[in-house]
Parts: C-alpha cells; sequence; structure tokens
C-alpha cells in the first residue's frame, strides 16, 4: 500500500502537509494561498479557529465573513486567492501568476481548540460546570463545518495542548480554569461524543481521525488501547489516528527520550525526533497499518523516524516560520555575510534558506541539513531544482527579490514564499525518496548523509524498547 485513496484524491505514503493559518496572521499568511500554485497539490493542514470568523479573533479576514456560499474548502480558497491577488495586489508584479485550484489538495481541519477553549472560559465566566455542555457543542459546530466544507480529513475535537497566555490577570483566570479541568476525562467524553455524532451521519464526508493523547509514553499506549476498546463497544472504527502533544521536545515528559543514548548521535535535530518517533512507534504497534498523522511532528529531522516507526503523515509549520525570521533591517545587507547583529539597538534578523536534502532529481545534496541566514549563503550556491527553485534560477535573484523590501514590498514577499516553497517541497522529496525505497536500499543511497546516519541509531533504539 502505497497511498490512501480519500475522496477520488490520493494521499502518499508517507505525506507532509503544509500548515495553512490564513486568519491567524497577515503578510506571509496571505502570500502562502496567492503562490500555492508552486506547491502543486501538497496536502494542507488548515486551522479552524482562524477560519471560522464565529470567533473574534486577531488578523481574522474579512474575505470569510460570508462563506456560506462555497462549497468546498477548496472553493473558498479559490475565491480568498483571487481577491488577495486581483483586490488587494499581494502578488509580485513581475511574475505571471498561473489559475489554480484548490480543490486538488487534500485538505485536513484541525481546531486548534486550545483558543477555543480560551473563548469558551471567558464566555462562561470560568464556571467550570458550565464548561462541558458549551463545549459540546463546539465540537458539534466544528464536525458540522468540516462535513459542510468537505474537508477531506478532519482532527478529532480535543483540549488541544497549546496553551499561550499573554493577557495579565486573565491569563490567572486561566490557567487556573484550565488547570482544574479534569483533561483526560474529558477529552475521552468528548472522543466517545464524537463517534455518537458520526454514528447519526451515515454519509459524513471527512475522514475523521481519532486524536490519541498521553503525557508519557505507557499513557500514550494506554490510550491508543482504550480508544480500540471504545471503538468495539461502540461499534464504530475511526479512519484513522492523530497523535497530540507530541510536536515539541521542550514540553514533552522526560520519559520520552530518557532510555535513549544521545553519546554517538548528539542531540542537535536528533533529539526532536525521538518524542513523534516513539509515540508513533507506540500507536503503530497497537493499530496496525492503520493510517496515523503525528500532529506538528513533520519537522525535516523527524521524517525518516516517523515514517519508519510507523505514522502516514505529519505536518509542521517550519519552513514558514523560518523565513519569518526576517525582518526588515536585514533586507539592506542581505549580500553581506558579515550583517550587523544590531542597529542601533535593533535586531538584525535574516529569513533562514534550507540547505541539504535532497534534489528535484533524487540525488543527496552536499550540504547537511540546516536553516541557514539567507545572507551566509554564497550568491553561486547551487538551488534543488524544485518550482520554486526553478522560477529562481540563481541565489543572486533571491538576494535581489529579498534586498527590494524599501522599493517592491512585494518582491520582498515573493522571495520570502520562495524560501518556504523550496522548503516544503525538500520535505516533499523526503517523503518521496522513503516511498520509493525499501529502508535497506534507503540507507544505501542516502545513509552518508550526517542527519540520516544519526537518526538510524536512535531508530535501532526506539525498536528495541517495549
Amino acid at each position: 500500500m502505497k497511498s490512501f485513496n480519500i475522496n477520488g484524491k490520493e494521499l502518499p505514503i508517507p505525506s507532509f502537509f503544509q500548515v495553512y493559518n490564513y486568519g491567524g496572521g497577515a503578510g506571509d499568511k496571505c502570500r502562502e494561498i496567492v503562490y500555492a500554485n508552486l506547491t502543486k497539490d501538497t496536502p494542507a493542514l488548515v486551522n479552524y479557529y482562524y477560519i471560522n470568523n464565529k470567533y473574534p479573533h486577531t488578523f481574522q479576514s474579512n474575505k470569510l465573513n460570508d462563506i456560506s456560499k462555497f462549497n468546498s474548502i477548496g472553493d473558498i480558497f479559490n475565491y480568498v486567492r483571487k481577491s488577495l491577488a486581483e483586490d488587494d495586489k499581494n502578488v509580485y508584479s513581475k511574475y505571471s501568476l498561473p489559475d489554480y485550484d484548490f480543490n486538488q489538495k487534500i485538505f485536513l481541519l484541525d481546531s486548534g481548540s486550545s483558543q477555543i477553549v480560551k473563548y469558551i472560559a471567558k464566555k462562561i465566566n470560568y464556571n467550570k460546570e458550565s464548561f462541558l455542555t458549551m463545549f459540546y457543542q463546539h465540537m458539534v459546530a466544528y464536525y458540522d463545518f468540516a462535513d459542510r466544507y468537505k474537508f477531506d480529513l478532519v482532527v478529532g475535537f480535543d483540549l488541544g495542548g497549546k496553551y499561550t497566555f499573554k493577557d495579565g490577570e486573565a491569563d490567572k483566570k486561566l490557567i487556573q480554569f484550565y488547570n482544574s479541568l479534569d483533561k483526560d476525562k474529558i477529552n475521552y467524553t468528548i472522543l466517545k461524543a464524537t463517534v455518537d455524532y458520526l454514528k447519526t451521519k451515515p454519509n459524513y464526508y471527512p475522514k475523521v481521525l481519532a486524536t490519541i493523547h498521553g503525557k508519557t509514553p505507557n499513557y500514550y499506549k494506554q490510550y491508543t488501547l482504550k480508544t480500540l476498546e471504545l471503538e468495539k463497544s461502540l461499534g464504530y472504527t475511526f479512519w484513522g489516528f492523530a497523535l497530540g502533544g507530541i510536536a515539541s521536545s521542550k514540553t514533552a515528559d522526560e520519559s520520552w527520550s530518557n532510555d535513549i543514548d544521545f553519546s554517538k548521535t548528539k542531540k542537535k535535530f536528533v533529539s526532536d525526533a525521538v518524542t513523534p518517533a516513539r509515540a508513533s512507534y507506540i500507536v503503530h504497534n497497537i493499530v496496525g497499518n492503520r493510517p496515523i498523522h503525528a500532529l506538528g511532528g513533520g519537522g525535516y529531522p523527524n521524517i525518516l523516524l516517523n515514517s519508519w516507526c510507523g505514522a502516514t503523515s505529519f505536518d509542521a509549520a517550519s519552513p514558514a516560520r523560518r523565513v519569518g525570521d526576517g525582518n526588515a533591517l536585514s533586507t539592506n545587507y542581505v549580500f553581506e555575510k558579515d550583517a550587523p547583529k544590531k542597529l542601533n539597538g535593533s535586531e538584525v534578523s535574516f529569513s533562514k534558506f534550507f540547505v541539504g536534502g535532497i534534489n528535484a532529481d533524487g540525488t543527496l545534496r552536499d550540504e547537511s541539513f540546516e536553516y541557514i541566514d539567507l545572507n551566509k549563503l554564497d550568491n553561486k550556491f547551487s538551488l534543488c531544482g524544485c518550482p520554486a527553485c526553478k522560477v529562481l534560477k540563481t541565489m543572486t535573484t533571491l538576494k535581489e527579490l529579498y534586498a527590494s523590501k524599501s522599493s517592491d514590498d512585494e518582491a520582498n514577499y515573493f522571495s520570502r514564499q520562495l524560501m518556504n516553497i523550496h522548503a516544503i517541497w525538500q520535505h516533499r522529496f523526503l517523503c518521496q525518496a522513503i516511498a520509493k525505497y525499501s529502508q535497506t536500499e534507503f540507507i544505501k543511497i542516502y545513509g552518508k548523509d550526517n542527519l540520516f546516519s544519526r537518526l538510524l541509531l536512535i531508530l535501532k533504539q526506539i525498536k528495541g524498547m517495549v
């Protein structure tokens, strides 16, 4: 089995999902939509909270105020792209923007539920007794939305895991409220409610991924077993599973990596791959060859281990985030390798370019993987042949576009999106190589890469664990 057929569209195994946060930011978030043609059929994860203007939020787009006239999420983004390009002029004037149909993409909807929890908490004045009733209502609205706009996949509704607080005194109330919730009980109750809802919807359009939780590897295992028991008792089978809470090693319990020996690999890049890989391996050993999506676990160093440990897909926002590291000051120094780090107390910060990886023709590149400040790259740096690099042709062209911010803002945005899209294709090229070759063949062809060789040492340890 090399792919899943989802509503007539093929999802290769493994697959990398680009993250669309349109409605959750401006600038680059808009240009991601405009230049989507260069990503072709790259699947995309969409945040429900950001594209649903029923939730008041910063950066919400007025283009999403009335989407009831559209039949699919693809149609919505087709409209948004056209309006951004034609009405808002969010396109580089020297680039001939081709037509593009978002309906060719596979779309995965994630709830952004941590923001929804905050919204509900304030609505009910932090009354814990009222929370579950309202949370259930938002669950139904979420699943209805996914069906109404024909998302191909939907992540099971849950409490989420990213809680950041920035509102002073309100933060304390939110933190106290969130900490007072019995999270495991609520997540399991909502999982059961999800099944009850879906059993009333025999023609439900999206495939549903049950979200797995667990602070430690053992809890992860127990929650997975409990989910299968729920399926059996209620006579319903989820299409697959979404792995939650495993995206960041910074917030992961130390038990995920306690038994891993990093002495021969060092921790750079490798340590971040351990938690999603172990979670994938735990779930895969229980559910077999069913689809497994590692939420937020698709950073480049994670892909190989995730795939060989059983994950079939994953997403990551790192390509866009590394582009977002660049600021206006840096555009004046992009041709200077020894650019100042600060000017008049302000940081000079460059967008970062993905180096290393695999060329479009499948050959291994000479560089080791890393995101590098754009100014540090030689003007004659060879490009990989991906759709973005084909547009650029040379590194000098990229730097010239990047340096144009003061005179042509759209040229600068174009350069940033080309860097973003280049990184996305590098994630895809790795997925394609994993799909094409057996583990033995992959090691023979790409094993000399420093990152891959170190990850293989970690893989052996993970597979030696129970």
